[in-house]
Order: structure tokens, then sequence, then C-alpha cells
């Protein structure tokens, strides 16, 4: 199954707390404060705009424009979460206690692989929301106890485990770092909001992209197997780092250089650390 069409498990955060999913909450239903207000609940109903269907570019109709995906799988981009968005969706007013704490709150830019790319319409027919699947890169392999081995090294890199997780990826551009990890089942689902464009890029071609795909899922099935005999904690750890069903509101560049976070789980923390 290619990655482009590749649903990863949704994050499962166990709140009981009353939420309305989607592009437009309400402010009387959403408690901005919570990593909830991104990530879906069982058996709660969605707005219409997430009722409304979502097309990646293979299965899209023709009456979307193929400008409407600007990030294709198998580019690099930073990322980082767009704090005024999430408060504004919450519904917090200019002024408000809730929302100057959520704008002062530091969020980092992190790094990742596109894997998926998809949109829908905006509930006002405005414009396209795109939303993007990515695979975190790291300084190092997971530390997550049954997930040390899911990564695959990014070139330039100096190969230390004999190849076992074969040849490093190469992007068509050099990577801008040495030694950097590719995650392989650890990642997070993003609707952009603000796209910094630049005329570089970091991205594969599509046979080095193929090859990732196959360790992807791979690995992904592997930790399917390890979780069935994993403790209660391993668990939890594990959806956690993956990709939730609903998206983070967030501001992606193209260019990866520049000051961004080496550890991919310091941003799980950020967004868990809002509910405190």
């Amino acid at each position: 199954m290619p990655v482009r069409e590749f649903m990863l498990p949704p994050l499962d955060i166990h709140i009981a707390r009353p939420i309305s999913p989607g592009g437009c909450p309400s402010a009387g239903d959403v408690d901005m404060a919570s990593p909830t207000f991104w990530a879906s609940l069982p058996d709660r109903p969605r707005t219409s705009e997430s009722r409304r269907p979502s097309f990646s570019a293979s299965n899209a109709p023709d009456t979307i424009p193929p400008s409407a995906w600007r990030i294709q799988p198998g580019q690099y981009i930073a990322f980082s979460i767009d704090k005024e968005a999430a408060a504004a969706a919450a519904g917090y007013v200019d002024g408000s206690k809730e929302k100057n704490a959520i704008l002062q709150y530091p969020a980092g830019r992190y790094i990742g692989l596109v894997v998926g790319s998809y949109v829908q319409r905006a509930d006002d027919d405005s414009r396209w929301l795109e939303e993007l699947v990515v695979m975190y890169v790291a300084r190092a392999p997971p530390a997550v106890p049954g997930a040390e081995a899911c990564y695959v090294p990014i070139a330039p890199f100096q190969v230390e485990d004999g190849g076992s997780r074969g040849p490093p990826l190469r992007t068509k551009t050099l990577f801008p770092w040495k030694d950097r990890a590719q995650w392989t089942t650890f990642g997070t689902r993003l609707q952009i909001q603000t796209l910094h464009e630049s005329k570089l890029s970091f991205d594969m071609d599509d046979d080095e992209f193929a090859r990732f795909e196959l360790r992807l899922t791979t690995d992904h099935d592997a930790m399917e197997q390890k979780l069935k005999g994993a403790d209660e904690a391993t668990k939890e750890t594990v959806e956690k780092l993956r990709p939730a069903s609903e998206p983070l509101p967030a501001i992606v560049w193209r260019d990866i250089r520049g000051e961004h976070g080496e550890d991919p789980t310091e941003f799980v923390t950020q967004i868990y650390a809002l509910d405190e």
C-alpha cells in the first residue's frame, strides 16, 4: 500500500471533555488548553467542514486544481504550531488571558518528511485546506522501547550500524545537516495555515521516495506486532508520537535550513503541555 494513501493510526487521547473537532469548532465546546482540540475522540460528531471529503493527488476529481497541492509527498518541510490560528479557532478574543497564554507559550520549529498530502474545501468555499502527514526528522533514532530501529539515515550520514537500515536517503538538493535520522513510525498531521515559500527545496526523486515507502510500511507493520506484547506505558507513548486523526494548525517552511529542534518528542511535549 503506497504511503500516499497510508492512513497511520490516530493519536488516542484518553481525556473525557466536550470538544467539537474539525476546522470550525465553537468556543463553548473547545478547551484550547488541551491537545484534544486537535485530536478527535471516538463517536463525536464532526463539524460540516470535517465531514467534507478529503482527497489526495491520486484520487482527486478534475475540479480540484493541481495548484491545491503546494507540498507533495517526498518533500522535507520545517513546521511549528500556529499559535495565533489555534487561539482564534478556539474563540479566544484578543487580550484575553487564554489567548495570551497560548501566544506566549514557547513552540519550537521542527523538520519532517511529507508522506501524505490531502486537500478539502473550506466551509465558505474561499480556499483549499491542505493537510500533511509528516514523519519526524531527528538527531538520533527513536528512544521508545521496540522502536529503536525504526529509522532510515539521511545522507550525508556516517553509517555506524553496519548498514542494517539500508543506504542513507538522498535528496535532490544536498540535505543541509549531517547524521540525521528519518523516523519511520512517528510523526504528526498538520493543516497549513501559512506557507513560507522558497525557491530552495529539499525533496527526493520518485525512486528514492518509493524505497522509503517500503521501509515505512515494513516498520509500521513490525511496530504493530511489537505493541501486542508491550506494556500500557509503552503503548501510550507510541500512540502519542503517531500522527493524530485531526491536524494541528501549522506554519510551514519549504526551506528547512535554520534553527530547529532536533528531538521531535519535545514537539509532542509542547502540545501536551497546553493541557496543564
